[in-house]
C-alpha cells in the first residue's frame, strides 16, 4: 500500500487526516495497478507459448467458407526492470503494456534497492529548511509508520545551521487524535530530552484506550535562537482490541501452476476484503520476489496463498530453499479513515523445500483483462508501431 494529513485545528498545527493519494499516472501504470487484477497470477502459467518457428498455426473458417491463416502470437517481451522505467518514454504504447506486464501485479521481482518493500514500516521524511531560510534545517521523524498494541512510538528531532548540530528550545510538543469527522482533536503533552545530538520523546498510544484504529500526530514547536519553528508528522495506531486477524505461523508451500505458492495461516476476527504482501529470498539470502495476496476471508482460521511467479523467479536465476520476510497485512474497510486495520507482521519466517530453478514455469503472466487490454492497443495504428509483430517501435505494423 503514502500518507497525506489533515487540515489544521482550531489550535496551531491543526487538524491533518490520513488520506490515501491516488495519482492518476499513464496508461500503463493505470492498467498494471494491482488492485484491478482480474484473475490469479496462476492462469499466467498456461502456456500461450508461439509455434515454433516454420510451423503454421491451424486454419479457420472464415464466414465467407474460405479457410483463413489465424496471426502469429507475437513474441515475447523483455520485462522493465524491477526499479525504473527504462524505454517506457520511447516505447509504443502497445509495447511499453507488453512489457510492463510481462509478471503478474501481485507478484514482481525484489531487489536489494527496494526499501519501502524490504523495511515496510520506515519512515521517510527528509530534512528541511526553516520557514525563514535562514540557514537553520531540521528533521523530525518517528522510528515507525505503523504502531500496533503496546509497542510506543519514538520521536526524535534534530537540528542545524549551516551543515552543524544546533541546540535548541522546546516550545510546544504534544500528540492528538485526529478526528476526521468532528475535527475534535485534544492535545496530549509529549516530553523530550537530549538523546545524543537530538532530541528524543517516546509516546504509548495504548494508554488512550482506543477503541479502533486511528490516525494520530505528533507536533513540536522549537526556538532555536530568536525564531521559532514548528514541525509535524503523522502517525497510524491500531489497539490490541481492534486487531482484525492475526498471522498463526502455519505455513506450507507448492508448486502449483509453475508459480511457488505458500499458504500462510490466518486467525481471522473480523471478516472482510484483506491485503497480505511478502518477501521472497532465496537460498543465499538475496531478495528475489514480492507478492500479495488480496481477497476476501471469514471469520475463523483459513490460508492465504502467496503466489510467486514463476517466470519471477526463473528470470530471476532463483533456486531454494527459498525463505520469507515481511510478511504483513491489513484489512481493507472502506468508508474509514483510515481505511485499512493493520495485522501485526509475523516476527518469523518460513523456508521452502529446495525447488531448482527449472521448477518453475517462464511463460508470461496472462489474464482476459491483459488480453483485453492489447487487443485494444494493437487495433489503434497510432499505439502499435512495431510491438504488436515484436519489431522496433518505428517499425509499421505488417500482416492480416
Amino acid at each position: 500500500m503514502t500518507s497525506q494529513r489533515k487540515q489544521p485545528a482550531p489550535s496551531w498545527p491543526g487538524r491533518w487526516s490520513i488520506a490515501i493519494a491516488i495519482a492518476v499516472g499513464a496508461l500503463v501504470v493505470a492498467a498494471t495497478v494491482w488492485w484491478h487484477t482480474a484473475k490469479a497470477p496462476l492462469e499466467a502459467a498456461s502456456t500461450r507459448a508461439a509455434p515454433p518457428a516454420g510451423s503454421v498455426a491451424p486454419a479457420r473458417a472464415a464466414s465467407a467458407g474460405a479457410a483463413r491463416v489465424a496471426a502469429l502470437p507475437p513474441p515475447p517481451v523483455a520485462p522493465y526492470p524491477a526499479r525504473g522505467t527504462s524505454g517506457l518514454s520511447t516505447d509504443d504504447p502497445l509495447t511499453a503494456y507488453r512489457k510492463a506486464n510481462v509478471y503478474p501485479p501481485t507478484s514482481r521481482p525484489l531487489t536489494r534497492d527496494q526499501l519501502d518493500l524490504l523495511l515496510p514500516n520506515q519512515r521517510h521524511e527528509q530534512q528541511r529548511a526553516s520557514d525563514r531560510s535562514d540557514g537553520m534545517s531540521y528533521l523530525f521523524t518517528g522510528d515507525r509508520y505503523f504502531v500496533i498494541a503496546d509497542d510506543t512510538l519514538t520521536a526524535t528531532l534534530e537540528v542545524w545551521r549551516d551543515a552543524r548540530p544546533l541546540v535548541v528550545t522546546i516550545t510546544q510538543a504534544y500528540a492528538a487524535v485526529l478526528d476526521p469527522v468532528g475535527h475534535n482533536e485534544h492535545p496530549i503533552p509529549l516530553v523530550f530530552a537530549a538523546s545524543g545530538a537530538a532530541l528524543a520523546a517516546s509516546f504509548a498510544p495504548a494508554k488512550l484506550g482506543l477503541a479502533r484504529q486511528a490516525a494520530i500526530g505528533m507536533y513540536v514547536e522549537f526556538d532555536y535562537g530568536g525564531a521559532k519553528q514548528r514541525a509535524h508528522f503523522d502517525f497510524q495506531y491500531t489497539p490490541a482490541r481492534g486487531i482484525p486477524a492475526r498471522f498463526t505461523g502455519a505455513f506450507s508451500d507448492a508448486i502449483e501452476a509453475g508459480s511457488l505458492v505458500i499458504h500462510a495461516g490466518v486467525e481471522v476476527v473480523s471478516p472482510g476484503h484483506y491485503v497480505i504482501d511478502v518477501n521472497l529470498f532465496d537460498a543465499a539470502d538475496q531478495p528475489v520476489a514480492w507478492s500479495r495476496y488480496k481477497g476476501e476471508l471469514p471469520a475463523g482460521t483459513h490460508d492465504a496463498d502467496l503466489v510467486f511467479f514463476g517466470k519471477v523467479l526463473v528470470d530471476g536465476g532463483a533456486h531454494g530453499p527459498f525463505h520469507i520476510g515481511q510478511l504483513r497485512g491489513a484489512r481493507f474497510v472502506p468508508g474509514m479513515d483510515p481505511d485499512l486495520e493493520q495485522m501485526p507482521p509475523y516476527p518469523g519466517s518460513y523456508a521452502t523445500r529446495p525447488y531448482p530453478t527449472d521448477s518453475f514455469s517462464d511463460a508470461e503472466y496472462d489474464s482476459p483483462d491483459k488480453q483485453r487490454m492489447i487487443e485494444l492497443l494493437g487495433n489503434d495504428p497510432s499505439h502499435r508501431g512495431g510491438a504488436g509483430r515484436g519489431g522496433s517501435s518505428s517499425s509499421p505494423p505488417t500482416g492480416p
